[in-house]
């Protein structure tokens, strides 16, 4: 018996069946989930069905995460929906959506490939929050109209929507609108009584049989997916978009925030669960799944993909063992194409706007909000900017303005240089107290405690609060540097200008708790030959050693006995 048949047979004791429940949970709930949200990108519903089979098999087999779940999302479709706006109005907007798939699958390849996982990093928690309370309010907007059996235009955006909603009040279907709050009611009502059953899956087949038995179907009453164009014949086959090479540019440059906002969705929930499992993750693998996903399900009539969060806890949360169970969910939306395609013509348009509805209200997380908000300032700004440039701006610029606010919030963090002043009691304790207390000590001798990077953005802020010390009375100032672990070129520029304001005024500088990656550049500047080495004391395992003979160095120095 060969390794591999073992392999296999041990599979199938152990945890074949555990995958296969988990991937068939999944199947029932993406089934109605991937249809809806191909309606929010504004194609027919069966493209989505094709995004919970392609993607999802491909990132299972590439990505990083194996509990993944990839394939169509209520936020991706909104945002692909967002960047294709102007294109909305053609008869080959289709053919834009799936050539939108496939840069933007090259996007995050090209990414991957080049390691940039690290990008991770810089998606702050309190960006995404406010990204997805805004999407959240977004798609339930633009599903309105479904519910209330009114046919929007899809230019003019989500503000478009609710001003056409207002003006043709009068034109509600009550029909549609029969169906939709009950479709809302059967799902709030299953999710009540038991989380485990597929809610989506049962609210479709019982509006669908409501609509069936009462005759209600039809443009008139109540529009089914039939009335949406669907295809003459269902199939998952190659196709090559047929784009104008003159918009190819522009939709590259789309291909990136589509690429973008599904790898920050892919983070999101995949550095949670990573967590929850204890199973790795790998960023820039992630990134090469989630492309290879993307760019084959292009070819494939697939609609921009990710990671989805609510599916990929469910997987979890159901006992899937290995990347199979994604796998097998996919395969099983598969077969269901195949032996109800029939069928899916019969799902009321207003049931998938109610399914719609429900899953973006769970992106309103209002206990997150209030924990983004309450737990820092600059966190509560950051969630509050992203919020309002994705209410207002296309979607596209509010990604890039989130990503962009976490970086000007991280720049402002590490622009502040954290200080403290260090003295030492009568049993040669030491205390850490405020810089405020220097000035009203008024010592000859200060130690000053730097924590943080001296880097560009953080010298400025040094450079204020050290001559700030040195118009008290000083003779020397110890400078302890235990806690930095970066000095770049401005850095020492302001070190160079604070020694020649501190020998103006008569004042010792002294160096302790360096660590090499701080001396090395001191010492290429020339700056401990100005200095003697005497006034530099390296750090040592013991903890503050150096500030102690350094300590001593200065009381010679006032004693004026610096030997």
């Amino acid at each position: 018996m060969t390794l591999i048949t073992k392999k296999i047979k041990r599979y199938l004791r152990g945890k074949f069946r555990s995958d296969l429940s988990a991937g068939l949970t999944v199947a029932m709930v993406v089934i109605p989930q991937s249809m809806a949200y191909a309606a929010i990108v504004g194609i027919n519903p069966v493209f989505g069905l094709f995004t919970a089979i392609i993607p999802t098999i491909i990132a299972a087999i590439f990505g990083s995460f194996p509990f993944l779940i990839t394939g169509p999302t209520n936020p991706t479709a909104l945002v692909t929906a967002s960047v294709l706006l102007p294109y909305a109005t053609r008869p080959d907007y289709f053919e834009f959506v799936v050539a939108l798939a496939i840069f933007s699958g090259v996007i995050n390849l090209s990414f991957g490939l080049l390691k940039m996982g690290f990008l991770s990093r810089y998606i702050s928690n309190s960006v995404l929050v406010g990204f997805l309370t805004a999407v959240g309010i977004l798609v339930i907007i633009n599903q309105l109209g479904s519910l209330l059996g009114l046919q929007l235009i899809r230019a003019g955006g989500s503000w478009g929507a609710i001003t056409q909603i207002i003006s043709n009040f009068s034109d509600i279907n009550p029909y549609a609108l029969i169906i939709g709050v009950l479709s809302i009611g059967i799902m709030l009502t299953v999710r009540s009584l038991n989380k485990n059953l597929p809610a989506a899956l049962m609210t479709i087949v019982i509006a669908s049989l409501l609509v069936f038995f009462t005759g209600w179907g039809g443009e008139q009453n109540v529009r089914i997916v039939s009335d949406t164009g669907l295809p003459e014949r269902i199939a998952l086959g190659f196709h090559l978009p047929d784009i104008p090479i003159s918009e190819i540019t522009s939709l590259a440059l789309s291909g990136v925030a589509v690429a973008l906002f599904g790898f920050m969705e892919t983070v999101s929930i995949s550095k949670s669960m990573s967590q929850m499992s204890g199973k790795p993750f790998n960023p820039s693998r992630e990134m090469i799944g989630q492309g290879l996903a993307c760019f084959v399900g292009g070819f494939f009539q697939c609609i921009p993909s990710s990671g989805s969060p609510s599916r990929t806890v469910m997987n979890v949360v159901n006992g899937a063992k290995t990347r199979f169970a994604s796998i097998f969910s996919g395969l099983s939306v598969l077969i269901f194409l195949l032996l109800f395609s029939r069928l899916i013509s019969f799902i009321p348009i207003p049931a998938l706007a109610a399914v719609v509805i429900i899953s973006a209200a769970g992106l309103i997380n209002i206990n997150l909000i209030k924990m983004t908000w309450q737990s820092h300032l600059k966190s509560g700004v950051a969630m509050a900017i992203t919020f309002a440039s994705a209410l207002t701006l296309p979607l596209q610029y509010a990604i890039y303005l989130g990503i962009l606010s976490t970086i000007l919030i991280y720049l402002g963090e590490k622009s502040r240089v954290n200080l403290s002043y260090l003295v030492v009691d009568e049993n040669g304790h030491y205390h850490e107290l405020p810089m405020e207390k220097i000035k009203e000590e008024k010592s000859d001798i200060a130690i000053v405690n730097i924590e943080g990077d001296l880097y560009f953005a953080a010298a400025e802020d040094l450079k204020t609060q050290i001559e700030s010390i040195l118009e008290t009375d000083l003779q020397v100032l110890i400078l302890r540097f235990r806690r930095t672990h970066l000095l770049a070129s401005t850095g020492i520029m302001t070190l160079d200008q604070l020694l020649q304001s501190a020998q103006k005024k008569g004042v010792k500088v002294l160096f302790c708790g360096l660590q090499n990656e701080v001396l090395e550049p001191l010492q290429d500047a020339g700056l401990t030959e100005i200095l003697g080495e005497s006034s530099f004391f390296l750090a040592e395992d013991q903890l503050f050693s150096s500030t102690q003979r350094a300590l001593e160095q200065a009381n010679k120095i006032i004693k004026n006995d610096p030997c």
